[in-house]
């Protein structure tokens, strides 16, 4: 620092009030760019293309169907999963799904194949499936740019999707009853192909059979019957004939024979006999051996017994024949036997053969069988089939569109804009060269800060004049800063302040009116204030005044063209000026010679405080040279808006060996802003104490 003050050590401490001082003055920079944000949403919202989101929901069911496959396998419907669900949403999303809802809704009429394509391809972009939550129910969403077309095509997905499971079965059961009957229709040829084989097998190998067994199988089993039966009728028929002969020739006269016994003439006869033997015994008693009547029933008697041995002998003769016939009926039977067991020897050997075809037509025969099962169960089940889905809730027209979403875009637009605010607000005070505190303007410059100057209108808005408002209200905040930069000009001088000169880096920077404000200010306090304008080309203290029509001026007094009569020019004032008159001319010669010293010196006899108004310091080579004329100089910086690197330019031109730089005055701070910036300023704490200047 010029003065040798040290620096304001900085701490690395996170301050949130510096923080919020930034973006309280930044604010209106942040709210700009916010607004613009805001508005350009606004309008892309009203200017972008509306699209209307219609939802409808569906539940899936679980009920279980069965559904025969073409293999004639039965397919059960799976119990309901999150991966069956998830199969569900990509169902809906399809492209056979929306090629469904577009035949449905007629969309594809007259459209070429490219056309309906891109029909196809925008209905399945369009259309939206989502699980609610961890339920079986699906709400399925269709964006459009009518509310009308979002709500129909969205109601059409929900119904086609509910039919979806149930046209598949229908599908399905139509092609399985397509298969199977076709398969039924070779199977009964085949089933009827392998039957008429294996008749024509045993037709032609004589395996004819009406009971489970080949017919030459029967005939022997029937032969052995018979010839068991004929055996045993032949042995009865001799044990008769042989017993009858034994008692025969054991002198029995037939009576005892079992047949003789049996037979009902020989019964009769019997009878007869008895019936003679009575009567010749009876007329035996009465009667002679010659009575005729006794030979007569003697001959009868003789006659009965006759016949009784006739018809035993024709008993033995048809024992006799009876065992004849037996024995030929045997050997016939066994003849019979002999051959058919012959046959059954060729037919065991074709038997083979005859199990191949059995097994096959009995193979051809179940399978005809189970297909015709499962084809009367297809038809049996054709209409019977149960939609997988059911709709909840049918979509409605929507009222506001989904797209653009203007509270979204609004609300993405108001943290857009803000996050560019803050970004914008950043970059602007990174780019910022201006000062605006104390702290800034030590830092910047190595030189003291000696006061603020408040903006007008910040703190005294009715009052439109500097002039007039250090002389309508002397009390104000505005005047006291003046007073507050002339006491920070003593203490730094130790009062050996007597010529001030006021100037700054770059023009309109405020010096002419701090050199003025300042000026009345002190001839306020009763001391004697001169004001010299020194600045030549601009004459800022004559045309504030309104005193270039004055006569005489600073150039004509140096020129020597008219002479200063001191007591004449103070009187009884405190306060005087020595203005400029126009002139094309600028003898900067003058002010930076002699005869300006000469005058400063005639002045410091007659006045307390000479105010000396300079030209700028970088446009004006001579202002140096006449602030080296000043036993203080101060610098006016206009609030953020002198640059740091136009004051530190301007203070090389200021050699600190020439030029007595007591520091530095913040001009127009607007104290309506000034608590946005730095908490050492007493500016900072205008709001605590402006009632103080009520």
């Amino acid at each position: 620092m010029r003065q040798g003050s040290a620096l304001v050590e900085r701490s690395d401490k996170l301050d949130l009030g510096e923080t919020m001082t930034f973006f309280r003055r930044q604010r209106t920079t942040i709210a700009a760019v916010t607004a613009l944000c805001v508005v350009a949403a606004g309008l892309y919202s009203v200017l972008a293309p509306k699209e209307y989101l219609a939802k409808a929901t569906v539940m899936l069911t679980n009920d279980e169907q069965q559904a025969l496959r073409a293999g004639g396998s039965v397919e059960t419907q799976k119990v309901l999963s999150s991966e069956l669900v998830d199969t569900q949403v990509e169902i809906i999303t399809s492209r056979s799904m929306a090629e469904q809802v577009a035949g449905s809704l007629g969309l594809d009429r007259g459209l070429n194949e490219f056309e309906l394509r891109g029909v196809i391809d925008e209905m399945q972009s369009d259309v939206s499936a989502e699980r609610t939550g961890k339920s079986y129910a699906l709400a399925i969403g269709y964006s459009a740019s009518e509310p009308e077309a979002a709500a129909q095509i969205a109601n059409e997905f929900a119904r086609q999707f509910t039919n979806w499971e149930l046209n598949s079965d229908k599908v399905r059961n139509v092609e399985a009853r397509n298969v199977v009957r076709q398969r039924l229709g070779e199977l009964r040829g085949q089933a009827q192909a392998d039957t008429q084989a294996l008749q024509q097998y045993r037709i032609s190998n004589n395996l004819l059979s009406t009971s489970g067994a080949s017919l030459t199988e029967q005939e022997i089993s029937n032969y052995n019957q018979e010839v068991a039966r004929a055996r045993a009728e032949a042995a009865e028929d001799e044990a008769r004939l042989a017993t009858a002969l034994a008692q025969l020739r054991s002198g029995s006269s037939g009576d005892d024979v079992g047949e003789a016994l049996g037979s009902s003439v020989v019964s009769q006869l019997r009878v007869q006999e008895a019936q003679a033997a009575s009567e010749v015994a009876n007329l035996s008693s009465k009667y002679g051996p010659n009575h005729p009547l006794l030979i007569q029933a003697q001959s009868r008697l003789t006659e009965v017994r006759g016949q009784i041995q006739n018809e035993i002998g024709r008993v033995i003769s048809n024992l006799r024949a009876k065992r004849e016939v037996s024995a030929q009926r045997l050997a016939s039977l066994n003849g019979s036997l002999s051959g058919a067991r012959a046959q059954l020897s060729q037919n065991n050997a074709a038997m083979v053969g005859l199990s191949d075809l059995e097994r096959a037509a009995e193979a051809s025969q179940g399978i005809y069988e189970t297909y015709l099962n499962r084809y009367k169960e297809l038809l049996a089940a054709e209409g019977s089939e149960k939609p997988n889905a059911r709709i909840l809730t049918m979509a409605e027209v929507p009222m506001l569109p989904e797209k653009p979403n203007i509270p979204l875009n609004m609300a993405l637009a108001l943290v857009i804009g803000l996050g560019l605010g803050v970004i914008a607000a950043f970059v602007r005070e990174a780019m910022f060269h201006g000062v605006s505190t104390p702290e800034e303007v030590e830092d910047a410059t190595g030189e003291h800060f000696l006061a603020s100057i408040p903006l007008l209108q910040s703190v005294e808005p009715r009052i439109r004049h500097a002039i007039t408002a250090v002389q309508d209200a002397p009390n104000s905040a505005f005047a006291e800063s003046f007073r507050a930069l002339d006491t920070a000009i003593g203490q730094i001088t130790h009062d050996g302040h007597q010529v001030i000169a006021i100037t700054s880096s770059l023009p309109d920077e405020g010096k002419t009116v701090i050199s003025c404000c300042l000026s009345y200010v002190l001839a306020q306090s009763g001391k004697r204030v001169m004001l010299i304008d020194c600045d030549l080309r601009r004459a800022g203290i004559s045309r504030l005044l309104d005193m270039r029509r004055y006569e005489n001026g600073l150039v004509e007094y140096l020129e020597g063209k008219a002479t200063i009569d001191m007591a004449e020019m103070v009187g009884d004032r405190s306060f005087c000026v020595l203005p400029l008159r126009p002139s094309e001319e600028h003898p900067e010669h003058l002010l930076t010679g002699e005869p300006f010293k000469r005058l400063l010196a005639e002045l410091r006899a007659t006045f307390d405080h000479i105010i000396l108004d300079l030209p700028p310091v970088l446009p004006i080579a001579s202002a140096p040279i006449i602030a080296s004329r000043a036993d203080a100089t101060v610098m006016a910086v206009h609030w953020r808006k002198t640059s740091r690197h136009a004051l530190r330019t301007a203070l090389k031109r200021l050699p600190a060996d020439q030029v007595n730089l007591v520091g530095m005055a913040l001009n127009q701070v607007d104290m309506r802003r000034r608590a946005y910036f730095d908490h050492s300023d007493p500016s900072f704490y205008y709001k605590q104490y402006r009632e103080y200047y009520a």
